[in-house]
Parts: structure tokens; sequence; C-alpha cells
């Protein structure tokens, strides 16, 4: 396993912090290799423009004693909720923690991060929608950094692990077949195809199968207990105790080179994508594009992932625990 103990990764994360609750669980993925050393956060992306889901970025930032991380988020903002409603509730639930003074645009976030960091240093993570990413490409040189947006990520950012397509045949079969467009994918597709054809450098691929029988979260409430918002945002998504598919989190947990021995990656290709965001794979030894494949069951996966998911905070700031009765209010 890589040694980041005293050069952590410097990762950045684009996130749809509003639906499905593994972008929760990479949050604190993320944070739980931080507290190790093994990664650096330089802030968070959301790609939706849900303002709870960026309220719900800074509870979990709290949670975990990094208030001060930038969260910016698609503009412009509304007051728009996925269909599992856990960012509004762990909002409503850490209001001191979730009010921000301001909620800046993505791309500001994202350009003020590169700008600061070592070129070819930041390992850029993306578990959501392309969006963000696509207007990073487009936008100008700003007083944050006098590079245009596609120079800014040729120049710093050295590598970039995607949540998103369907590469193969999950795990178990029995479970049901894999979707014909993964969501990340589907969601734009005109934003999907010019991310993928015009991202500068190489890109690694989790694909929907990869994940989608790593099942993780379901000792959250023995872990870290009742009142943690990662633990709320869980139950009220998925069930408490029942878990979710690990998409997000191995996404971010391979951002820090973990897993080793347990993924093994295909041979370089290309991605792209048709009218309808099914997955075109083609092999080339020159190709910049690789995917996941996990080598180990998805269950020894599973365990590694709940170690870190399930940590608690190392060095917390303040209360913002919510009681158990409150959750019960919103399930």
């Amino acid at each position: 396993m890589t040694d980041h103990r005293h050069h952590p990764v410097p990762i950045l994360i684009e996130t749809d912090l509003c639906d499905d609750v593994d972008d929760a669980g990479a949050l604190a993925v993320a944070h739980a290799l931080a507290d190790e050393d093994r990664v650096r956060i330089l802030g968070i992306g959301i790609n939706t423009s849900g303002h709870w889901s960026h309220s719900a970025a800074r509870v979990l930032n709290g949670y975990y004693g990094r208030p001060e991380l930038p969260v910016g988020i698609l503009h412009p903002t509304t007051d728009a909720i996925g269909p599992e409603d856990y960012a509004r509730a762990i909002s409503r639930m850490h209001p001191s923690a979730a009010t921000p003074d301001r909620m800046p645009p993505a791309v500001d976030v994202l350009r003020a991060a590169l700008a600061d960091a070592d070129d070819g240093s930041v390992t850029l993570v993306s578990i959501g929608y392309f969006g963000n990413l696509v207007a990073l490409l487009d936008s100008p040189a700003d007083a944050s950094a006098p590079l245009a947006g596609r120079e800014l990520v040729r120049a710093k950012v050295a590598r970039t692990v995607v949540m998103g397509g369907v590469f193969g045949r999950r795990a178990r079969p029995e479970r049901g077949a894999e979707p014909v467009s993964e969501t990340n994918f589907v969601h734009d597709v005109g934003q999907t195809a010019r991310f993928l054809g015009e991202w500068p450098g190489s890109i690694d691929f989790v694909g929907w199968e990869t994940a989608a029988d790593v099942i993780t979260g379901r000792t959250l409430p023995l872990t870290q207990g009742d009142d943690s918002p990662v633990a709320i945002a869980y139950a009220l998504h998925s069930g408490k105790g029942t878990g979710r598919p690990s998409w997000d989190l191995l996404a971010v947990m391979l951002s820090a080179s973990e897993l080793e021995g347990h993924i093994a990656w295909s041979e370089p290709g290309t991605v792209a994508v048709d009218d309808i965001a099914r997955t075109l794979w083609t092999a080339s030894a020159g190709g910049d594009h690789r995917y996941a494949k996990v080598v180990s069951s998805a269950e020894q996966v599973a365990d590694i992932i709940d170690d870190h998911l399930g940590r608690p905070p190392r060095q917390p700031v303040g209360s913002i625990s919510a009681s158990v009765s409150e959750v019960e209010a919103w399930s």
C-alpha cells in the first residue's frame, strides 16, 4: 500500500450531494482519509443547484472538524431537493454548521483551489454530473489564476477519478441487470460527451458495476452513533442498518491509492457516450482512460471501505448533534 502519511494527496471533490447517499458517504471517507494524512481536501464543488446540498456539505465538513473548507455550488441556486431528502434534513438538524455566509459558484472554488496548488499535484474526484467541470474548462483567466480553465487543469491536475459509466457485469447478477446508461452520464449527455472528449490528461473510471454489490454503511449507528449526520443521512435515505452500494466511496478511496490488491485496472482506452448516454469503450494503447475492476470479493472491499466510513471524527468542532427523536421525525 502506498504510504501518503508524509505526502498527502491533494484532492478536489465534485459531487451531486442531493439524492443518493453515497455522496455523503464519499465525503465521510474523504475526511477519514484526511484524518490519516493520506489526503488533503482542497475544496468541494457541488454540481447541482439546490442550496440544501451546499449546507449539507458544510454540516459534514463541520462534523469532521474542517468547517473552513471552501464549498461551491452550481448557480443559479434554488431550493430544490433530491428525491431522497437527507440533505435538507441534516441541514435543518444542524443549522449552526449549515448556515453559509455565501454560496460561491463552484467554478470559482475549483479555480481558486487549483491556482493555489502545486503544478501537477491535484487529484480531481468527480462523483456527480459534469456541468461544473465543463464550465471550468471554458472559464477565462481571472484574479484567482492567470490561466484559462483548460490550461489551468492541464497545469495542476495530475489525475482524475470519475464515478460514471458501465463497463461490465456486476458481481451478483441475481440482484439485477446493469443499467443501459449510468446516472452521472445520462444527466446531461452533451456535457458528458464534452467532458469525456475534452478533459486534459488521464481519467480513471469507477463504473456502475464495480461497486453495485459493495454494500457499506450498515454499521454507522454503531460506529458513529445515531446522532452522526452521516448515520442520519444513511438512515433517512436507505433505512437504518440497510447500507447502500459504494460507487462514490470507492472513487474517493482510489483517489488515495487505497484498495491496492483488491482493484485491478483495465487496459488503456477511450470512453465516449452515444446519444442515450450508453458507455462506449474502445481499447487503445494510446488511450488516456481506464476503468476499475474488483478482483477481491465484494465483502472484502466493503469491509475496508466501512472501516473508513465508520470512523468518528478525529477533531470534531463543537456540538452539532441531533436527537434520535429528530431522526425519527424525518423518517
